[in-house]
C-alpha cells in the first residue's frame, strides 16, 4: 500500500530521516538527489540507523558500525548479517510516497549462489568464529557453487563471541541470542559444519588437513581463521578447580555457573577480557578483585587519564583493585581457596579468571609460514600464498605501510567476509577501518583506527563527564579515536579515516564539527 510520508524539499542530499508509512517506520535516505526508503534498524542488534551517518551511499550503524548500501539496503560491512528491506519510492510532484508491501520483514537475506553438484571444488575453512562464519557466506555471495566445509574445534554453530564476557556472562542473554545463524541456514546454503574437529596439521604443499581424530581432508582452497587462544598462568595451583579462562561460549557457560555460587572472585589482568569479566561477575553479586602488574587499566593503550577514569567507574561499582601486583600462587585442596600475591598478601578466593592476553592459534601450521608472534602475513586480499588465505586474529594484512594484526571481532568478521569473496575470485582488497566496542560498567566505549603508540592525545569534552572523544596522534596524524557516548561523531571519524580526509592534529585541537566535515 502506498503512503505519503514527506515533502521532497524536507530531505536534502546527505540527509537521513525516519518517517511513518502507515504503521511502518521507514528510513528515508537522500544520496546525491536519489531518494530511497529502507527498514530503519540495523540487522545486527537493532540500532536506529538514523542515529548513524551517511557517507556517499554508505549507511553506517551508530552502535557497532555495520554498513549498508543506502540506496539498496544491501549489507556491505560486518557485523550486519543481512540486508535492509528496501521499499519502492515514488515522487509525486513535491511529495514522497512509499509503497509498503502487505508482508514485511526486518531484514533481507543476502543473495547467495546455490551449490551445484557439477562443481567438484572443495573450499575449506578452519575456524568456527566470526571470520569463518562470514567467510562461508562471503563465498556464496561471490558466486562460489562448489563444496564449502567449515571445521571448528568447538561444538557450537558460530556465535556472538563478544557477548561471552558481557550480557551472557551476566545471565542476561538467553542461549537463543548467541548463534549468528542456526544450523538450518548452513544446511540450506550447502555449508557443511564439521563441529568438534581439532586440526593438528596443515600441509599447503599437498593441500591436506589432518585432525586429532578422523581421516585427512584434501582441499582446493583454504582459509585459516582459528583466532587466538588464552594465555595461561604458569604458577602453582593454576590447574585447581574454579580457575578459568574466558574465550569461548563453553568457557562463559562454566564461568557463569561458577559465578552464581562464588562469593569472592579474582580477575588476573586489567585489559578488555579481564575488566569485562570483572564487571559481569560483579553483577552476579560476587565480590570482585582485579590483580594486574600495570598501574592502571588500559593505560598502555589509552593513556593514564582514560585508565584512571575507567578504574573509577569500576571502583564506584564495588570492584577492588590490586595493581602493580602479580599472582605468585593459587592455593587450595582440589579447588581454589586462596590467592597469594608477590608482595606476600594471601587473600581468600573461590573463583579466579585468567585474563592475561591471547596468542595466535596457529601451532598446527608450518613454521616457515609464521611470523615471530605466530601470525600470518597476507596481501591486501588476505591471501598468504596461492590457494591459502587467512583472516581474523591470526591475520596481519597491510595497513598504513606495514602488516598489522588486530584482535577485534568486527575486524575478524569483515576480514572473513572479504577473504571468502576473494577465494571465489572477487578480487576485493580489505580496506575497512578497525573498530571495536567495550562495555565498562554502564559505559560503552567505541574505538576506531589503530595507534601502536601515540605522541599526543587530544581530548574533546570532559573525561569526568558523560561523554568525550579522545584522539591519538601517531606520526603527526590522528590515527585512532576513543569515544564515550559520542556514537554519531565516531561514525563520521571512521568514514573520514576511510576516505583519507582526517583533519590535521592542529585543526582537531581547535575544534571540529565532525558531522559537517563528513
Amino acid at each position: 500500500m502506498q503512503y505519503y510520508v514527506l515533502k521532497a524539499d524536507e530531505l536534502k542530499p546527505g540527509d537521513l530521516k525516519v518517517v511513518k508509512a502507515g504503521d511502518q517506520e521507514v528510513l528515508l535516505t537522500n544520496v546525491d538527489g536519489e531518494i530511497s526508503a529502507l527498514y530503519p534498524k540495523c540487522t545486527h542488534y537493532g540500532a536506529p540507523l538514523a542515529d548513524g551517518v551517511l557517507n556517499g551511499s554508505r549507511l553506517v550503524c551508530p552502535w557497532h558500525h555495520a554498513c549498508f548500501d543506502a540506496k539498496t539496503g544491501q549489507h556491505v560491512e560486518a557485523p550486519g548479517i543481512d540486508g535492509l528491506p528496501a521499499y519502492k519510492v515514488e515522487l509525486r510532484g513535491s511529495e514522497i510516497w512509499v509503497d509498503i508491501p502487505e508482508e514485511t520483514s526486518d531484514r533481507t537475506p543476502n543473495s547467495m549462489a546455490k551449490p551445484e553438484v557439477s562443481n567438484e571444488a572443495t573450499y575449506a575453512i578452519i575456524g568456527g568464529g566470526a571470520a569463518g562464519a562470514y567467510a562461508a557466506e562471503g563465498l556464496r555471495e561471490a558466486g562460489f557453487t562448489g563444496r564449502i566445509v567449515l571445521f571448528s574445534a568447538e561444538e557450537e554453530v558460530p556465535y556472538d563471541r563478544p557477548n561471552c564476557s558481557k550480557d551472557y556472562l551476566q545471565g542476561e542473554a538467553p542461549e537463543e541470542w548467541m548463534p549468528l545463524r542456526d544450523a538450518a541456514f548452513y544446511k540450506k546454503h550447502g555449508i557443511v559444519l564439521m563441529k568438534g574437529h581439532r586440526v593438528t596439521k596443515v600441509n599447503p604443499e599437498v593441500q591436506k588437513i589432518e585432525f586429532k581424530s578422523g581421516a585427512p581432508v584434501s582441499y582446493d582452497k583454504l582459509l585459516i581463521c582459528t583466532g587466538a587462544r588464552p594465555r595461561q598462568l604458569d604458577i602453582p595451583g593454576a590447574d585447581l578447580k574454579n580457575v578459568h579462562t574466558l574465550r569461548s561460549l563453553k568457557d562463559s557457560r562454566a564461568l557463569l555457573k561458577a559465578g552464581r555460587s562464588a562469593k569472592k572472585a579474582f580477575i588476573v589482568g586489567a585489559s578488555f577480557i579481564g575488566m569485562e569479566a570483572a564487571m559481569s561477575l560483579q553483577k552476579l553479586d560476587c565480590e570482585v578483585h582485579v590483580v594486574a602488574p600495570e598501574h592502571l587499566p588500559f593505560a598502555h593503550i589509552w593513556g593514564d587519564a582514560v585508565g584512571q577514569r575507567i578504574q573509577e567507574w569500576h571502583r564506584d561499582a564495588g570492584v577492588h583493585f590490586h595493581l602493580g601486583q602479580n599472582v605468585k600462587a593459587i592455593e587450595g585442596n582440589g579447588r581454589i581457596e586462596k590467592v597469594k600475591l608477590e608482595n606476600g598478601e594471601e587473600l581468600d578466593a573461590d573463583l579466579l579468571v585468567m585474563g592475561v592476553g591471547v596468542q595466535p592459534n596457529t601451532g598446527f601450521l608450518p613454521e616457515n609460514l609464521l611470523q615471530s608472534d605466530g601470525s600470518l602475513h597476507t596481501d591486501p586480499f588476505l591471501r598468504v600464498q596461492e590457494n591459502l588465505f587467512a583472516a581474523g586474529d591470526i591475520a596481519a594484512p597491510p595497513m598504513n605501510g606495514k602488516n598489522q594484526r588486530i584482535e577485534h571481532w568486527k575486524v575478524a568478521a569483515q576480514q572473513g567476509r572479504i577473504a571468502g569473496k576473494n577465494m571465489a575470485g572477487a578480487g576485493e582488497p580489505y580496506e575497512a577501518v578497525p573498530f571495536f566496542w567495550s562495555a565498562q560498567q554502564d559505559k560503552i566505549l567505541g574505538y576506531v583506527g589503530h595507534a601502536s603508540s601515540s605522541e599526543e592525545t587530544i581530548v574533546e569534552g570532559d573525561l569526568d563527564g558523560d561523554s568525550f572523544l579522545v584522539h591519538y596522534v601517531e606520526n603527526g596524524a590522528v590515527s585512532a579515536t576513543l569515544s564515550l557516548f559520542r556514537d554519531q561523531e565516531l561514525c563520521a571519524i571512521q568514514e573520514l579515516m576511510r576516505d583519507g580526509r582526517m583533519p590535521k592534529p592542529a585543526e582537531v585541537r581547535n575544534g571540529v564539527d565532525w558531522l559537517n566535515l563528513l
